[in-house]
Formats: structure tokens, C-alpha cells, sequence
């Protein structure tokens, strides 16, 4: 026999009072896994197995299993002749096309989607918000938020976003270009250089960096490869040429000499910088470019010989083709950041600090 769970309507405040001792966070993880393990189980679970998996009470499954029927989630029973049940839940809760998801998957989904906020306004997003909106059809909303407290135990913390919902024609236009291997012509304003000037563009993709969305392409303009920031293309327009995007051209293969989104065709070089104080931990604690490679020097022995408790310096190595980024980084770090070698780019450096201190030295009450 097989059926439909109908537990009895308890208002949902009745099981709070029932479960009042134990904190809220620990019911929302204990009914997150119990949802995971019954759409994971396609012969059902009793009670009794339920318990033991979830390591509580007989009681304590029953009852959230009530919630969540209360709340809207698809749970079914199957019945033996004994009138045993055994609880289970469809393990294909979505399905659309060969896309299958399991319904703590979708809400997870659904439960994530602020963190795709930096392509909001893109037909990216566009194709994410059908897939949610389906999500939210087969879901009452109660059952949606009922794990929004999850939330409380892990947050991630967005930078600056661009809301890119006045540039959708051009992004789905340069994408559908790229695709298709079509040149656009772009109207392109370009603020390092104080000019807007007009290009054809053969685009080669898209690049999301730091929320921000660039255009890789060959200018013609400039007769090589480019970055143009979306942001600043002012208009976009198909042309009736096309062309052939080169064999060995990679965007991924393309940025690995960068520190960032800047490009340069230079030859890479090595870069040595020492780091100090607080910012040698911090340096350390990350990957900020797939060829950096950290070496820790012991620290400095005292007049009497013994070594400081202080950690030492630490050493780092990097190879870029482009140091603009690069160099805006090192200036953030300040006094603990010291390049040693190439002695181009510490003399680079040097000045443009030397520029910056400038501003600071005289009296700025006018």
C-alpha cells in the first residue's frame, strides 16, 4: 500500500514548544539530513531506522516528520500488511530535460542564489531565475524558508556588484557573437585614457572577474588581442563579417601570466618580494597566483644569539607577464611589502610611492 503522508494538522508553534529546549540551528540541520536521507532511501525507512540514522528518538522523527508535511514537502509512506510504515521521498524531486535534481539540492539552489549576484542583469542569470522559478512552483513557500536560517551559520560576504540589467542586449549580443564567430563593431569609452573611440571586435568570450564581466576579443584597432570592460561599451553592433577564432587561443591559458584581468603579450618575468610583519601571514595564508611559490627565512638572531619568537620574513616568487595589478597590490600592503628584484619594477614602485607621499607633504587647508 502506498500513499500520501496526512499527519494530523499541529500548528507549527506546537512543535517549537515540543522542541523548545533544543536550539534552532540543531532542528533545521537534524531535518535537512533527515529530508537527505529519506530521498536517498528509494525503499523507505521506518521510524525505527530513521532514529538510528539520525541517532534520536522514535518520537523526535515522527514529529518532524509532521513539520515538514505540515510545511509542504512531498513526503510518502508505503505500508506492509503489519501496517508498518516506511518513509521516503521522490529522489527526482526536479527534473527538467536531462537535468535531475534531489529536493535538498534544489533548495539549495534556491538558497544560494544571492551568490550569483554579480551576473545579475545577464541572460546568464536569466537561465537561473526559469530554473528557480520552477523550483518555487513545485514548493510552497513555507517549505522554501524553512532552512533560511541555515543561512545564520555560514554567510559570504559579496564585494562591490555591478548591476548589469542595461547591458543584457549587449552581453547576450557579444555572447551569441562569439558563438556564432560574428565580428561586432563597439563604441567603447576607455577611462584610463580619457578617449571613446569605435572598433571592430572580433570576440573571442566572456571573462567574470571580481563581479565585473569583460570582452576578450582581436581588436581590430589595435591589431591584437584586447579586454574591453562590458560595462563601458557603449553600444555593440553585429557586422556581416566573420572570422575564425584561432586553434590554440584559450581564455583560461590566456590570463595565466596575469595577476588579474590585465593581459600583456610581454614575455613573463620572475618576481621576487619580501614580505614583513603581519602581512607575511596574510600573504601566506592564500594562492594569489597559480606560480607563486613562499619560502619562510628563519628569524634574525638578537645580539646574544637567540632567535626572536617572531616568525621570520617571508619570501615570495612569482612569474607575471603584467605588473599593473600587481603593483596596486603591493602598494595596498604598504611598508611590509618590499619588492627585491627586478630592479625595474622597484624603481617603478619607488617612484610612483615617492608621487603618492608628495600629495601628503604639504598643507592641504586650501
Amino acid at each position: 500500500m502506498s500513499c500520501n503522508f496526512r499527519a494530523r494538522r499541529h500548528k507549527v508553534s506546537e512543535f517549537e514548544r515540543c522542541q523548545s529546549r533544543m536550539p534552532r540551528g540543531e532542528q533545521l540541520l537534524r531535518q535537512w539530513n533527515l529530508l537527505r536521507t529519506l530521498q536517498t532511501r528509494g525503499r523507505g525507512l521506518s521510524l525505527r531506522e530513521l532514529a538510528e540514522e539520525l541517532d534520536v528518538s522514535e518520537r523526535t522523527v515522527q514529529r518532524d516528520l509532521e513539520l515538514l508535511e505540515e510545511l509542504g514537502f512531498p513526503l510518502e509512506y508505503d505500508e506492509d500488511t503489519f501496517g508498518k510504515r516506511f518513509w521516503r521521498m521522490p529522489h527526482d524531486f526536479f527534473r527538467t530535460g536531462p537535468l535531475t535534481l534531489s529536493l535538498t539540492e534544489a533548495l539549495s539552489l534556491h538558497l544560494a542564489q544571492r551568490f550569483f549576484a554579480p551576473l545579475s542583469g545577464t541572460h546568464f542569470m536569466d537561465g537561473l531565475q526559469a530554473v528557480l522559478s520552477k523550483i518555487r512552483s513545485l514548493l510552497p513557500a513555507t517549505a522554501l524558508e524553512h532552512f533560511r536560517e541555515l543561512d545564520d551559520i555560514l554567510h559570504v560576504r559579496l564585494g562591490p556588484v555591478t548591476d548589469y540589467s542595461g547591458h543584457a542586449d549587449t552581453i547576450r549580443l557579444l555572447s551569441d557573437a562569439a558563438r556564432q564567430q560574428t565580428t561586432v563593431e563597439i563604441e567603447y569609452r576607455s577611462v584610463w585614457r580619457g578617449e571613446e573611440y569605435t572598433t571592430c571586435v572580433d570576440p573571442y568570450g566572456l571573462v567574470c572577474y571580481e563581479g565585473d564581466l569583460f570582452l576578450v576579443g582581436h581588436s581590430h584597432r589595435a591589431g591584437a588581442t584586447r579586454v574591453f570592460k562590458v560595462t563601458r561599451i557603449c553600444a555593440a553592433r553585429l557586422t556581416d563579417q566573420t572570422f575564425t577564432r584561432p586553434a590554440d587561443f584559450d581564455l583560461e591559458q590566456h590570463f595565466r601570466a596575469s595577476f588579474g584581468i590585465f593581459q600583456s603579450t610581454a614575455e613573463p618575468v620572475d618576481v621576487t618580494v619580501r614580505f614583513r610583519g603581519p602581512v607575511a601571514a596574510l600573504v601566506e595564508e592564500r594562492v594569489w597566483h597559480e606560480s607563486q611559490r613562499l619560502e619562510r627565512l628563519p628569524p634574525e638572531a638578537t645580539l646574544f644569539d637567540v632567535q626572536s619568537d617572531q616568525p621570520g620574513e617571508l619570501v615570495g616568487h612569482f612569474r607575471l607577464a603584467n605588473l599593473v595589478e600587481f603593483k596596486r597590490w603591493l602598494k595596498g600592503l604598504g611598508q611590509y611589502a618590499e619588492v627585491l628584484r627586478p630592479a625595474s619594477l622597484r624603481d617603478e614602485l619607488r617612484e610612483e610611492l615617492l608621487a603618492a607621499a608628495r600629495q601628503y607633504g604639504g598643507d592641504n587647508s586650501a
